[in-house]
């Protein structure tokens, strides 16, 4: 089992991570989530919570138990996004760690550290600025905080994308199995119809294609938000821009020994 904690001190630690960065549909989802330390503070001595690991390794059946179980467990659990005129403005990286900033200041529970997933950390609003910063490479493979933010993540990216997609929408694209991304499928669709308002344009494959064919009422605008979720998006210019070296935050931190 991933340990709770990355440092075995009192710290309350916070753990990030992002789903759907690759897509060519729509927003990019990101959790944040606080576990408690000990395993009696569950309702099930943390049984469950041993199961938790990197959502990509999970059944579509095992990670929306987990994800509810995560979103009733946690101290808290909340999910922010980035919709694609956002990611179109100010790049997928900048839109990523805008909504990782909304997640973290959408938080009622005092933190301390930020465990983010990946190797770059841009902090952009108070709360994220004050705490201390681990990145982590592959973190969702070796914290347990940020495992289940992932989990949280890709269950509302994939919730959202299957409000969207229309029978005709996965008809041309089919959403519906490839969650957004870019299978043969997805992109021979784009050949034919060409692109949606709701596709990335700055992505290489839809930007190659002819923009707009589809109307922007073809789809649900909007989806009800899941638990504490951040509301709305940014304005653009409100987006940090540039990327922090990383170097400026701490970085490799060993685990807590007690990790298995």
């Amino acid at each position: 089992m991933l340990s709770p904690k990355w440092i075995n001190d009192n710290a309350v630690e916070v753990g990030l991570d992002e789903a759907g960065r690759g897509s060519l549909w729509g927003r990019l989802y990101v959790g944040a989530v606080i576990l408690a330390p000990e395993d009696d503070a569950y309702c099930d001595d943390g049984a469950m919570l041993r199961q938790i690991i990197d959502s990509k390794k999970l059944t579509r059946r095992r990670r929306a138990i987990l994800a509810d179980y995560i979103h009733e467990n946690a101290i808290e659990a909340v999910v922010a996004w980035a919709e694609p005129a956002e990611i179109d403005a100010v790049n997928v990286l900048n839109a990523d760690m805008a909504a990782m900033n909304r997640a973290l200041a959408s938080l009622e529970t005092p933190f301390e550290r930020v465990l983010v997933d990946g190797n770059v950390w841009i902090p952009s609003c108070p709360v994220a600025e004050a705490a201390d910063a681990i990145v982590l490479p592959g973190g969702d493979g070796v914290s347990l905080a940020v495992a289940a933010a992932s989990i949280i993540a890709k269950e509302a990216h994939d919730a959202w994308v299957r409000e969207t997609a229309t029978p005709e929408l996965d008809a041309r694209y089919g959403l519906l199995s490839n969650m957004g991304y870019g299978t043969a499928t997805h992109l021979a669709g784009l050949k034919t119809w060409g692109s949606h308002s709701l596709h990335r344009r700055s992505f290489a494959p839809v930007g190659a294609v002819t923009q707009g064919v589809a109307p922007v009422g073809a789809v649900t605008q909007g989806v009800a938000p899941v638990g504490a979720v951040t509301q709305g998006v940014a304005p653009v210019g409100a987006v940090t821009q540039g990327v922090a070296p990383v170097g400026a935050v701490t970085q490799g931190v060993a685990p807590v020994a007690a990790s298995t």
